[in-house]
Formats: C-alpha cells, structure tokens, sequence
C-alpha cells in the first residue's frame, strides 16, 4: 500500500513538473524555428514584408526564413498582395504603395527586391 502510494506521489509531482515547465515555456510546445527570435525582433521593429505568393522572388524571399517562415506569417510581418492569395491584404498593399514584391517597409522607408537576412538585421538591428 505504502509502495503504490509513493508511486501514485511520483506519477503526480513529475506531471505537475511538466505542466509547470509547458506554462513557463522551458519546454516549448511547438519546435520553434532558426529565425523565430529574429521575426519577433523584425516584428517589434515595425517591419513589414509585403509579397504575392506566386511571384518567384516573394516565395525566394521566404525561403530564406527556412522552418521559422509559420512564425513569420503568425507574426503579422507578412502581408499578401494577390488577391487570390491566402489571407490577402490588398487594400494594405494599396495603401502602402507598394508597386514591386518583394517589398520591405521598415521605420516608414520601402526596401523594394529581395533583402538578405544581413541587411534586414543592418536595418531594424536585430540580431539573426
């Protein structure tokens, strides 16, 4: 009886430890991405990416965020022109002024074409 009840304590004080850890988030829930830390940065800069995704170097411009590219759509960042994309923002895209994709627009000046990750981080200061 003593046995079972040692084990019933144990079961109980290594879940508590789970969920405790899970709410801390010491144990992510989700596998995060290489460039998570650096869209969270890029979103806290104002920056945003403006793209279509069927247009080449749009889709060239997200392949650079590899795993991370969810948290870069999660994050706002990214705004869909085409109409016909998923989630489009075309009356943001308008407002903006945004005549080429890719096209980045960071503390209100537009950085048309594909950005390297480099420059990105020159600009808002984030680190990648």
């Amino acid at each position: 009886m003593a046995k079972t009840m040692a084990v019933i304590i144990a079961i109980i004080i290594v879940a508590a430890g789970f969920f405790l850890a899970f709410k801390l988030n010491l144990i992510p829930s989700e596998q995060y991405g290489p460039y998570d830390d650096f869209i969270i940065c890029l979103k806290s800069s104002g920056a945003k990416f403006y793209g279509d995704y069927a247009n080449r170097d749009s889709l060239m411009q997200m392949s650079f965020f590899g795993d991370s590219l969810r948290m870069l759509e999660k994050s706002g960042i990214y705004i869909e022109c085409n109409p016909y994309g998923p989630n489009p923002k075309t009356k943001k895209c308008q407002d903006a002024g945004i005549k080429l994709y890719p096209t980045w627009v960071i503390n209100g000046e537009q950085h048309a074409g594909i950005q390297g990750l480099n420059k990105l981080s020159s600009v808002t200061g984030c680190e990648r």
